[in-house]
C-alpha cells in the first residue's frame, strides 16, 4: 500500500512540475485573417482573430475602431492541447464584416495584451466595391447551365498551385454554392487523392458571395495535398448529396408546395495537377529529398559531464511542409571525440493559415570519450525552398562541453577505468568491480511488477490505442461506404424523429406530429436499404418487407401506420389527443421490432 501511495504521489509531482512550466511560457502569437479579400457592398466578409500561446489564461483581443463596418460577433471557438508538460491553447474569434461605402480599408493594431506586454496580429486588408465584388469569368460560367438558366447549385474543386514540386504541399479546395433552401446538412464523399499525402485542413465557416447577381451560400473544406510522384496527377470528383425545396407534383396539396423536398447529387470537376521534379542544378550531394520552410537549433541537457557519461542533446526542425518526410540532419564524424547514438524521434504537427508545419524533434546521445574542453560541432540541416526554386543549407550553433576526468580514468577508447586495484569512490557511476559475495539474495518486499496500479498504468495506453484504432476504423469504413454510413445511421436518426415526435404530440400541432411519424418510419427503411425515401409508396414498402422475410403482422402494422399518417396529416382537425398518444405507443413498438429485420 505504501508503494502504491508513493506512485501516486510521485506522478502527481511530475504532473504538476509540467503545468507550471508549462504556464511560465508567456510566447503569444495573434494572427488575423479575412475569409474574402474583395467584397461588394451588398456582401460581407467574415474577419478571424487566432490568439494562441503555451498557457491556459489567454486574454481576448483588443479591437481597433472599424467605422467604415458594421462588425457583428460571430462567436469563440478554442482548442486546448496538454504533450509532454506543456499546454497549448488557442482562441479563435470570428467578426462578420458589413462594408457602409466602398473603398480599399486595411485593418491594422489588432493585439493583445498579455504578462504586461502587448502582441500585435499581423495587418490585412479588404476592398469593398460599388458594383459586386469581383468574380473570375471562370466562376460566373460555372453558374449558367448549357441552356443559359442560372444554377441553384453547383460543386467547385480548385488548387492554389496546379504545377508543384514533388512533396510541396497544395491546397486543395472544395466549394459548394447553393441559392435554394436545403434541408440537413449535405453528405460529403471525399474526392480520391491517389498519388498525394493527404491532411484534412478542416472546413471553413459559411459565407455568402453574389455571383452574376444571384446570392449564393458557400460552404468550403481544405485539404492539404503532398505530391509522392512526379508527372500528371488526377484529383478525383467529390461528390455532394443534399435535399432541396421542390415544388410537388400533387395537385392536391397546399400552395404547392410539399414539405419533405428532393434529394439531389452534384459532382465537382476534375482537377489536373502537373508534379514537377527537383532541380537538378546545384542540388547538394548528401541532399535527403526534404522540402518547405525550416530552421534549426538545437539544445544539450547539460554542459559539463564526466567522460564517459552521456549527453543528450535535441534537435528541433521546425517550419512549413510535409513534417513525416523531414530528414535526419548530418552529424559529422567525431571518433576522436564523442561516440554518438540515437535516441528517439518524435514529431509535433500543426496547421496554421491552410499550411502544414510543425516541429520535428531527434534526440541524439553524445558520449565523450576524453576529458578536456570539447565542441560538438554545429548539425548540418539542408532543403529545398519551393517559394524561392533553391536549395538552402541551414545548421545549429556549436555546443561547448567541458568534461572532467573521473576517478580510476585512462585514455582508452575500450578501456575507460584503471586496473581492478585501483580504488573505486562512491561517486563513479560507470563499471564497477565484480562482488564476488552475493549476499541475501532473496526478494524483498513485493515486486512493482505485480502492484494493481502498475498494471493499469501500463496496460491503460495499449486499451486507449486499440479503441482508437477501432474508431478510426470505422470512421474510415463510414466515410468510404455511404451505404453503410446510412445503415449505421438509420436507428439513431428515426429514434431523433420519433422523440421529436413526442414533444409536439398535440391537436395543436397534429400534421407536424404525423409527418415526423411517417419520415421515422419511411427514412429508417431508405437508410437501411441505400435507397431515396423519396417516391416510396405504401405497396413498395411492402414489398421490399416481404422481400426481407419481415412478419406480415408487423408488415401490416407498417403500412397501417402510414396510412394513418397520411390521413392524419390532411385531416388534421378529426384527430383526437387520445389517438395521437395511441399512434406514438403503435409507431414506438413498430420500430422497436422492425429493427430486428434483416436488411442485408
Amino acid at each position: 500500500m505504501r508503494r502504491i501511495i508513493i506512485l501516486v504521489l510521485f506522478s502527481i509531482a511530475i504532473l504538476s512540475v509540467g503545468i507550471i512550466n508549462a504556464q511560465t511560457t508567456d510566447e503569444v502569437t495573434v494572427d488575423v485573417s479575412l475569409d474574402l479579400d474583395t467584397i461588394g457592398m451588398e456582401e460581407f466578409a467574415t474577419l478571424q482573430i487566432v490568439v494562441a500561446g503555451k498557457t491556459q489564461n489567454l486574454p481576448d483581443p483588443k479591437m481597433p475602431t472599424l467605422s467604415m463596418f458594421d462588425v457583428m460577433s460571430q462567436g469563440r471557438s478554442s482548442n486546448f492541447n496538454y504533450n509532454n508538460g506543456v499546454v497549448n491553447t488557442s482562441l479563435t474569434y470570428r467578426y462578420l464584416l458589413v462594408p457602409k461605402r466602398p473603398g480599399t480599408f486595411p485593418i491594422d493594431q489588432i493585439s493583445v495584451v498579455y504578462n504586461n506586454k502587448r502582441y500585435k496580429g499581423n495587418k490585412v486588408e479588404l476592398t469593398v466595391l460599388s458594383n459586386g465584388s469581383s468574380v473570375p469569368k471562370s466562376l460566373s460560367d460555372k453558374v449558367v447551365d448549357a441552356r443559359g438558366d442560372t444554377k441553384n447549385y453547383f460543386l467547385e474543386a480548385v488548387v492554389d498551385n496546379p504545377t508543384p514540386y514533388v512533396n510541396e504541399q497544395i491546397t486543395l479546395t472544395l466549394k459548394f454554392y447553393i441559392s435554394i433552401q436545403y434541408y440537413g446538412s449535405p453528405e460529403l464523399s471525399e474526392p480520391t487523392t491517389t498519388g498525394f499525402w493527404t491532411e484534412i485542413l478542416g472546413n471553413k465557416a459559411p459565407y455568402y458571395q453574389t455571383i452574376n447577381k444571384t446570392r449564393y451560400k458557400v460552404i468550403e473544406r481544405k485539404y492539404a495535398l503532398f505530391p509522392t510522384q512526379t508527372g500528371e496527377l488526377e484529383i478525383g470528383r467529390a461528390l455532394i448529396r443534399v435535399t432541396v425545396a421542390s415544388k410537388s407534383s400533387r395537385q392536391d396539396d397546399f400552395f404547392g408546395f410539399f414539405g419533405r423536398g428532393k434529394e439531389v447529387s452534384i459532382r465537382s470537376n476534375l482537377v489536373k495537377v502537373n508534379v514537377k521534379e527537383l532541380p537538378g542544378m546545384l542540388r547538394p550531394d548528401d541532399f535527403t529529398g526534404t522540402i518547405g520552410r525550416f530552421n534549426i537549433t538545437a539544445t544539450a541537457n547539460k554542459t559539463e559531464v564526466e567522460a564517459n557519461q552521456p549527453v543528450s542533446v535535441t534537435v528541433k526542425v521546425s517550419g512549413t511542409g510535409n513534417i513525416k518526410s523531414v530528414a535526419e540532419p548530418i552529424i559529422p564524424e567525431m571518433d576522436d571525440k564523442f561516440r554518438v547514438y540515437r535516441a528517439s524521434t518524435s514529431e509535433n504537427i500543426s496547421k496554421v493559415n491552410d499550411k502544414i508545419g510543425g516541429t520535428k524533434i531527434f534526440e541524439e546521445v553524445f558520449i565523450p570519450k576524453r576529458p578536456g574542453d570539447l565542441e560538438i560541432p554545429a548539425i548540418a540541416f539542408n532543403y529545398f525552398d519551393p517559394s524561392t526554386h533553391k536549395y538552402k543549407a541551414i545548421s545549429t550553433k556549436p555546443i561547448k562541453l567541458k568534461v572532467t576526468k573521473p576517478e580510476g580514468f585512462i585514455a582508452s577508447a575500450d578501456i575507460p577505468f584503471d586496473a581492478p586495484d585501483a580504488v573505486i569512490s562512491s561517486n563513479t557511476r560507470d563499471i564497477r568491480f565484480i562482488k564476488e559475495d552475493l549476499g541475501d539474495t532473496r526478494q524483498k518486499g513485493r515486486l512493482t511488477l505485480r502492484e494493481p496500479i502498475y498494471i493499469f498504468v501500463n496496460a491503460l495506453p495499449v486499451l486507449v490505442f486499440v479503441g482508437l484504432m477501432v474508431v478510426r476504423i470505422r470512421n474510415e469504413k463510414l466515410s468510404g461506404d455511404v451505404g453503410y454510413a446510412r445503415s449505421k445511421a438509420a436507428l439513431k436518426e428515426a429514434k431523433k424523429r420519433l422523440s421529436k415526435a413526442k414533444s409536439i404530440a398535440s391537436t395543436n400541432t397534429t400534421a407536424d406530429f404525423y409527418l415526423e411519424v411517417y419520415t421515422a418510419l419511411v427514412s429508417f427503411i431508405a437508410d437501411k436499404l441505400n435507397i431515396s425515401p423519396h417516391g416510396l409508396t405504401t405497396d413498395k414498402i411492402k414489398e421490399l418487407l416481404k422481400e426481407r422475410n419481415a412478419n406480415e403482422e408487423l408488415v401490416n402494422q407498417v403500412i397501417a401506420i402510414m396510412k394513418r399518417s397520411d390521413f392524419a396529416r390532411y385531416a388534421p382537425s378529426n384527430i383526437t389527443q387520445e389517438e395521437i398518444n395511441k399512434d406514438l405507443s403503435d409507431a414506438e413498438n413498430i420500430m422497436a421490432e422492425i429493427v430486428g429485420v434483416n436488411f442485408e
